[in-house]
């Protein structure tokens, strides 16, 4: 990379204690984690792109996201809707569909990975397509082929398995996906092929009954690959099997709920403009969510983590008032929009915030 083509976040030092975090999660070669949740609107692509920016602005690491996600929500945030304009005008952009269509086509695994750099992120961007949701099929029905063993079906299945060993190769430190919100064939085959995953959740009862999907249904797929794998004929051949029956939890992020029409106070009971006690309802029934959210995880995810040796509350995004669409019309990270008055608290907000998720992302790699 050309010198001085990343731009360099300012503000929150690194502290002792964070560099040597650090330092140990990034020992060992690239780690690859997915965010993913079956529910949207959980501001799943914006922890994605901020806690990427922490890592490669702040930390230093050398990062690549992964826009797994249709609807191409990223992409679009991290470079702006000129240049995807330009991008998505070409007829074949090099994307993420780049990856999968030569399997299509019976050619086997792309032979590299289509990156751009987004400027004020710091991280590289394998961008998304509207065209990957066409490959559901293929995912589909060579999943039933690598059930029973069949090795064109395996191969299908660890496309991103085969992409995360070239990203070690060009030693990323961490590569980060971000996913749409189903339980079907892309992200299925993004799932068994990562090291970690993380949950970002809503405080709401439908992110609870998400969670419970996530670990049945991944706990599945798992048996039904180690079966497949199992009567494959030369699995030897697949790239980097060995290291797939490790998927593991690394926490979770709750979105803090908005109180609209009335402020709640410190007991949970709401004060002024209580119409009714109707939000005062709501107020305590997100309360009552949210105290249950432990104790949810433990139960649906205990066998991917263990919970004596990572805490997975790894934190809370806050509400930042209009930060959030500023930073999207920027094309920036929270922590780093232009901006004066109200914004220069704000941001100082999202920094502390972003780091705060970013220590205890990288002290649970470690602990993992």
């Amino acid at each position: 990379m050309a010198k001085g083509q990343r731009r360099v976040a300012t503000g929150l030092p690194l502290t002792m204690d964070q560099t040597n975090v650090f330092n140990e999660a990034k020992a060992g070669g690239s780690k690859a984690i997915c965010f993913f949740n079956n529910k949207g609107g959980v501001g799943k692509t914006t922890l994605v792109a901020n806690l990427g920016a922490q890592l490669a602005l702040d930390f230093g690491a050398k990062v690549l996201l992964v826009d797994c996600d249709p609807q191409c929500n990223l992409t679009q945030y991290a470079l702006g809707e000129e240049k995807s304009l330009e991008i998505y005008s070409s007829a074949d952009p090099a994307s993420v569909y780049s990856i999968i269509r030569p399997l299509a086509l019976g050619k086997g695994y792309s032979s590299e990975i289509p990156v751009v750099k987004p400027e004020k992120f710091g991280f590289d961007l394998v961008i998304g397509d509207p065209r990957l949701a066409l490959q559901e099929d293929l995912l589909a029905q060579d999943w039933r082929d690598a059930k029973a063993g069949g090795m064109r079906g395996l191969q299908t299945t660890f496309v991103f398995l085969d992409l995360l060993s070239k990203a070690n190769k060009l030693k990323y430190d961490f590569v980060l996906f971000d996913m749409g919100p189903s339980l079907g064939a892309i992200n299925r085959s993004i799932l068994l092929a990562v090291d970690f995953f993380v949950v970002p959740m809503a405080i709401d009862i439908f992110s609870i009954w998400a969670i419970r999907n996530i670990g049945q249904t991944v706990a599945v797929w798992q048996r039904e690959l180690k079966s497949g794998l199992g009567i494959a004929e030369d699995p030897s051949e697949l790239p980097d099997v060995e290291r797939r029956e490790k998927l593991k939890f690394l926490g979770y992020v709750t979105q803090q709920h908005k109180e609209r029409g009335a402020a709640a106070s410190k007991s949970g009971f709401v004060e002024n403009g209580d119409v009714g006690g109707s939000v005062k309802k709501i107020v305590l029934a997100y309360q009552e969510i949210n105290k249950n959210i432990p104790a949810e995880i433990k139960k649906s995810l205990a066998s991917f983590y263990d919970d004596g040796r990572i805490d997975p509350h790894l934190g809370e995004i806050r509400h930042l008032g209009s930060l959030a669409p500023m930073s999207q019309s920027q094309n920036t990270p929270l922590f780093n929009v232009a901006a004066g008055g109200s914004y220069i608290q704000l941001r100082k907000q999202a920094r502390e915030l972003y780091r705060d998720i970013a220590t205890n992302f990288l002290r649970n790699l470690v602990a993992a």
